[in-house]
């Protein structure tokens, strides 16, 4: 199949790129081994932690995006409450932009077998093509079926003008042979402080991580750290984000026990509840929190918010999305987005470099462990009454992951992975870039969040419990001349057209959208869907600017693309 754009990976940043292509009469194939669209946003990240001061998807696609969730949950447009939702809700809207786009194709459920490499030869001493170049570019991508899903696409080799990859572990940059870096940089690499191995960001659990048989059960391991600051290719925490409800009915699922369940693989779940009978519903490490409510109920709102009043509406849905306390659930019913459930250790590293087959399989592993494990709380009678009283009423909504899901209807079908491969780009955003909010001279795209990471390491420690490693929140310094810097913030970060693209003569013809150039630090703060969402628009105009010049994105000047993004009236800069 001939196009002039594909873009790979189904992700939000994916989507967004290829409607601006579509829109502007490119043909465009979107292709990925996963069988549904969306990614996190219609996989169950329904928290998702935009810019508190801003819009950073104002102008284009994305803000029609949206615009068409708020017209779904009630909350207010204007913030980052828009960002908050059920998964059916994102995935109506991207349904709805999709269909007006007759110029895109998707192909979803195939994996990549091959990717072919063409050099151009200069012609006396010129380049063939102003989008040849004079170095390498993709010139097919072929694929297979992903056999291993209940749907597998059909497979095919696509041909293109211009390649996008906008998956979570930059699987097509991978397999075109382009340089990228994984896991933590070394402190030294770009004198980032935060970087690589931290004894510093230890904490100690006193539930165990080995069962009787001295077998690791939570995908820990047996080995402490490493010298500090020492690179590593440990990632963040893995875990899924869920769309649960106590609304009883014909809606609310229970946790069904997952295909295959063995009680006995959650015996230590069962003697970890013995033995600490406060676990519940919201106890983060071994279920959900936060959980907030995934749209606006004025009424409901009104009656139970104290103040309610003397508040703006901005401020009582605020209120309202987080009217989420145990007995404030209990109280007032409802559809709520999930946070928590992490899964850290050797599993989060292996996803990001695995094969199709394999993080499929990996999906299925923690899925069974998850859900497993909230119906055993739910419904084992070795559990504590008082513990399995905590989870009664709750459960998987029947409207949410009826086609797409991982072993049961109701469970996502995409795990929260939270950085994959990152592109070895033509400059890195780092630390300092973030924490001086640098604007960049050749700036596609602006986000905000501050500098944080989840856990990395998971081990055993002798005599019970365990040690986690790696979750730092980075904080305010003073600069060499004793002015204070608030890294601590939502601080805005640029990315620069240089950060999508490879050096030029790498991989001429290749732009990623996701998995960005940048320092594992410094994407701590970019990793946001909303975020990368505008990033995906940016780098669809992007592509369009190589389609129409002639010039591959590598070796386009920002001119020609800043031009693009200006006449979309999308957000390029804070300042």
């Amino acid at each position: 199949m001939d196009v002039e754009l594909f873009v790979y990976g189904a992700t939000p940043a994916s989507l967004f790129a290829a409607i601006v292509a579509a829109r502007d009469g490119k043909s465009v194939v979107i292709c990925a081994p996963e069988p549904g669209i969306g990614g996190m946003i219609t996989g169950g990240l329904g928290i998702s932690d935009a810019p508190l001061s801003f819009r950073n998807w104002d102008g284009g696609v994305v803000q029609e995006f949206t615009e068409a969730l708020v017209a779904r949950t009630g909350f207010d447009g204007s913030s980052f409450l828009n960002w908050n939702f059920a998964p059916s809700d994102a995935l109506a809207a991207f349904n709805v932009l999709l269909a007006a786009e007759p110029n895109i194709t998707l192909r979803l459920g195939e994996t990549i077998t091959a990717v072919s490499r063409s050099q151009v030869d200069d012609i006396n001493g010129q380049p063939v093509g102003a989008l040849d170049g004079r170095g390498d570019r993709i010139a097919s991508v072929t694929t297979a079926p992903c056999t291993w899903l209940a749907t597998p696409g059909a497979g095919d080799t696509y041909t293109a003008t211009v390649f996008v990859d906008g998956s979570y572990n930059g699987g097509l940059m991978a397999a075109a042979g382009v340089p990228f870096r994984i896991g933590r940089d070394a402190a030294s690499a770009f004198e980032e402080s935060y970087a690589g191995v931290h004894s510093g960001h230890v904490t100690t659990r006193s539930y165990d991580v080995v069962d009787a048989d001295g077998d690791l059960t939570k995908y820990g391991g047996w080995k402490p750290l490493e010298a500090d600051g020492q690179a590593d290719r440990r990632m963040m925490a893995l875990g899924y984000r869920n769309c649960i409800t106590n609304i009883a009915g014909a809606n609310n699922l229970g946790f069904p026990a997952p295909p295959g369940y063995d009680p006995e693989d959650f015996r230590a779940e069962i003697v970890l509840a013995q033995k600490d009978t406060s676990i519940g519903l919201t106890t983060r490490e071994h279920a959900y929190n936060p959980v907030y409510r995934t749209s606006y109920d004025d009424a409901s709102a009104s009656a139970a918010i104290d103040g309610y009043a003397g508040m703006t509406e901005k401020e009582r849905q605020e209120a309202w999305l987080r009217y989420s306390s145990v007995a404030e659930m209990a109280a007032y019913p409802d559809k709520f987005a999930t946070n928590g459930s992490d899964i850290r250790g050797v599993l989060a590293a292996e996803m990001a470099t695995a094969s199709d087959t394999r993080r499929h399989e990996i999906r299925e592993q923690l899925a069974y462990r998850e859900l497993g494990r909230l119906h055993t709380f739910q419904t084992h009678a070795d559990v504590p009454q008082v513990v399995r009283d905590r989870f009664a009423g709750w459960g998987l909504c029947a409207d949410e992951w009826q086609e797409d899901y991982i072993l049961t209807p109701g469970w996502p079908s995409e795990i929260y992975e939270r950085h994959g491969r990152r592109l070895v780009g033509q400059v890195t955003v780092d630390f300092w870039h973030a924490a001086y909010e640098v604007n960049w001279p050749d700036q596609i795209a602006v986000g905000a969040y501050f500098m944080d990471s989840k856990a990395k390491a998971q081990w055993a420690t002798p005599f019970g419990g365990n040690a986690f490693e790696g979750h730092y929140a980075v904080q305010p310094f003073d600069d060499a001349n004793g002015n204070p810097v608030r890294a601590d913030t939502y601080n805005y970060v640029g990315i620069p057209l240089r950060a999508v693209v490879p050096p030029v003569g790498v991989c001429d013809n290749l732009a990623l959208c996701w998995c960005v150039s940048a320092s594992e630090v410094a994407f701590s703060s970019i990793r946001l869907e909303p975020f990368l969402s505008a990033v995906g628009e940016a780098v669809g105009h992007l592509a369009c600017a190589a389609i129409n010049t002639g010039v591959a994105p590598a070796r386009l000047d920002y001119s020609t693309v800043r031009a693009r993004l200006d006449a979309a009236g999308l957000t390029i800069t804070r300042f």
